[in-house]
């Protein structure tokens, strides 16, 4: 027994001498130590200050502050303040100063120019300026300032910095997967940025999206995102509602001081991409889930990174140059069986989706809901395609809602008005008069007639009264 225990030891011997060579040999092949040195006495530093801090004051201690809480970052608050009561959605953007092109305020103009000015009393944005030259940051703020001036005096738009004195190390850092040095710092910067911004917008609403400094949106985002989060039917972390880096990252504000931290934790190891799929990996999110099609696209063609060239676009983002009505934020449902994924809701966003269903009887009907009432003018309605041209409403008629109430768990109105029946498959009303247009909550399709054809709605086209 003791040769036993004797042999093991020199085993275990031999595989710690093995280690210690190769970990030698490996770093006389990279200029790693200097790196490693200064990020170990920078937390050394820190661990030194937490003693301190704690020896002072331990009955203070608390997991939920201490731990799981807000990290206590000096913020300088360039434009706007957070105010009181949180809104349903904290949009963040991290933004650099590129040398050829800046889309930051055209990216902020996205965002506001799709939204009802309802949802705008839901949404808060915030910009991070995350120059380490606050000069650059204080003449950014100003353009900020000068095009969004009565934005920013609602309480929708918040634009902060904080000093680069508040960074970990950014030079000399180890390169993981060999990359250049510059390119190691860069990443490593964008991954504090964003924990800086994630951890100031904590307590600012009920979820939080995050997105670049250089996107577009698309029409009724904001619903399509809402829709998002009431299809779950299990816990979650992260939504996307882009297939691109970090555009369109949905999460909980909840979880905000932890990713926060997540990524300061590992800012210097890989990308953000990489660690924001890690976070949610991390809370037994098993998968990535991702809702189509995209909301946001990728509008810059000059990265942040030493200004080069970036043609990256989301194929999966779809947008109608060709606007067919005033597409009003609105929510679609049916009682018509829908056929694979063409769904109802299709047909709510701009897009070239359409809804299919079957088995068609009187009773079918096919309703639109407004989120807030409006004045209608025109209604257009196609059925069928080029592709389906047999699949019409051969028989029905349109109707106009008020009243909104609930009726088998959706949403639908009370009080319905007749306003004309389909022809060759397409209804069209035109100069729909004042009082009946007036104050419209919803818009129904109601089936008249049995049909063997499937039904295809293709686009409804409304445009309101101005």
């Amino acid at each position: 027994m003791r040769i036993w225990h004797l042999s093991q030891f020199f085993f275990v011997l031999m595989v710690v001498l093995c280690l210690t060579v190769v970990l030698k040999k490996k770093g006389t092949e990279c200029d790693c130590r200097d790196s490693v040195q200064k990020r170990e006495e920078f937390e050394e530093q820190l661990l030194q200050r937490s003693n301190v801090s704690n020896s002072c004051s331990p009955q203070n201690f608390s997991v939920r502050q201490d731990v799981l809480g807000v990290l206590h970052i000096p913020y300088d608050y360039l434009l706007g303040t957070p105010g009181t009561g949180k809104r349903f959605l904290t949009i963040g953007i991290s933004s650099v100063k590129r040398k050829k092109q800046n889309y930051l305020l055209e990216t902020i103009d996205s965002v506001f120019n799709h939204l009802s000015p309802g949802e705008l009393e839901e949404v808060r944005l915030v910009v991070y300026l995350a120059n380490q030259d606050q000069s650059l940051n204080l003449n950014t703020a100003q353009e900020i300032n000068e095009k969004f001036a009565s934005t920013i005096n609602a309480g929708r738009l918040i634009v902060i910095s904080t000093s680069s004195k508040n960074y970990p190390p950014l030079d000399g850092l180890k390169r993981n997967y060999n990359d250049p040095p510059d390119r190691v710092k860069f990443r490593s910067k964008q991954n504090v940025d964003y924990a800086f911004l994630v951890n100031f917008c904590a307590n600012l609403s009920k979820y939080y999206l995050m997105l670049e400094d250089d996107v577009s949106c698309a029409h009724n985002f904001l619903t399509r995102i809402k829709m998002g989060i009431e299809s779950q039917r299990t816990s979650w972390t992260t939504i996307t509602f882009s297939s691109l880096g970090y555009i369109g990252k949905l999460y909980h504000n909840l979880d905000l001081p932890k990713l926060a931290r997540f990524l300061l934790l590992f800012y210097d190891e890989m990308p953000c991409d990489w660690l924001l799929d890690h976070f949610y990996r991390s809370k037994a999110q098993l998968e990535m889930i991702r809702i189509k099609p995209s909301l946001f696209q990728h509008m810059g063609t000059y990265s942040s990174f030493q200004n080069n060239h970036n043609k990256l676009k989301d194929k999966e983002f779809v947008e109608v140059v060709e606007k067919f009505g005033d597409s009003p934020p609105a929510s679609c449902f049916t009682n018509i069986e829908a056929y694979l994924d063409h769904v109802a809701d299709n047909v709510c966003f701009l897009g070239p989706n359409f809804f299919w269903g079957k088995n068609l009887t009187p009773s079918s009907h096919f309703t639109m809901v407004f989120q807030e009432p409006i004045n209608i003018e025109n209604v257009t309605i196609v059925t069928g395609s080029a592709d389906h041209p047999g699949d019409v409403l051969r028989s029905g008629y349109v109707q106009l809602g008020r009243r909104k109430v609930t009726d088998n768990g959706h949403q639908t109105c009370k009080d319905f008005t007749n306003i004309g029946e389909f022809h060759g498959g397409v209804f069209s009303s035109n100069n729909i008069n004042n009082p009946m247009g007036e104050n419209i909550d919803c818009l129904k399709v109601q089936v008249s007639a049995t049909q063997e054809h499937w039904l295809l709605i293709q686009k409804i086209g409304i445009w309101m009264r101005k």
